[in-house]
């Protein structure tokens, strides 16, 4: 497909599904609940760290742990212990995430709050570098560090929330979790984030997408990790060097909706 050609088709699709009519397809349905900011990070938060598995039951989990937060999530993970979080949330499970994984996730977001103010500044403050993959190491290092302050015993199933590009992998999770929080707010995501420039970012990647990223021809790479993740946004980036990323949503949700269509 030529350039002009691949141009016009991902303005196409952009066009057509980078439109909130298609979020319930999508984790971001939970997080587009709230209108406090604090609310929107910390759903956010959650929802990204489960969104493994399909659709239909990463919402269903997300969901069911707003419930039990049925004061709203940041007054609840503020106003909260550990153990009190460890004891309401017993008997949860999101695949192999258990109720302790989630209770400790959410007492990181309070610690980084007391600590920092917000995960913005944690991610900042942190950077060792300009690019994205050397910030998300030191965060990933960094919360990782945050649950063993809080917690004698982290299960391995923890720090799958959190893995980092230095190991290889593609961090589809964190990368989602950057385009929600430092795109402008669209009706998609949320443009919370001021202090990390979209241009930055990096593609979320899966097998879904990496998939659809190959038949368009964006990458040889048959790996879905890191440098596969880096070459599909270098692609993009061609496309819209300041917004790269701004072709996730729409791309997935079409390749969503064709898979289905065929599965029918």
């Amino acid at each position: 497909m030529s350039s002009n050609n691949l141009k016009n088709y991902l303005e196409t699709t952009f066009k057509k599904y980078h439109n909130p009519a298609f979020l319930h397809l999508d984790p971001l349905l939970c997080v587009h609940r709230f209108s406090n900011n604090n609310d929107i990070e910390a759903c956010a938060f959650l929802a990204s760290s489960i969104a493994y598995g399909r659709a239909e039951m990463i919402v269903r989990s997300v969901n069911q742990v707003l419930k039990i937060m049925d004061q709203g999530p940041s007054l609840f993970i503020m106003n909260t212990t550990l153990k009190e979080k460890q004891k309401i949330f017993k008997g949860f499970k999101h695949r192999f995430n258990t109720s302790d994984d989630i209770a400790l996730l959410l007492d990181c977001l309070r610690y980084v709050r007391m600590e920092y103010g917000s995960l913005e500044t944690l991610f900042c403050t942190l950077q060792q570098g300009e690019t994205v993959r050397e910030k998300l190491d030191h965060y990933t290092i960094a919360i990782r560090k945050i649950a063993r302050i809080l917690s004698k015993t982290v299960q391995p199933s923890f720090d799958y929330f959190f893995p980092s590009p230095s190991s290889g992998s593609a961090c589809k999770r964190l990368n989602m979790f950057l385009r929600w929080m430092v795109r402008e707010r669209d009706g998609i995501d949320f443009g919370l984030w001021k202090n990390v420039m979209p241009s930055l970012l990096v593609m979320p990647v899966d097998t879904h997408i990496a998939r659809i990223a190959t038949s368009l021809g964006f990458t040889k790479r048959r790996t879905v990790d890191w440098r596969m993740a880096e070459e599909i946004t270098g692609v993009l980036r061609k496309f819209d060097y300041n917004d790269p990323v701004r072709f996730d949503f729409s791309l997935c949700r079409a390749g969503m909706v064709a898979f289905r269509k065929e599965a029918a």
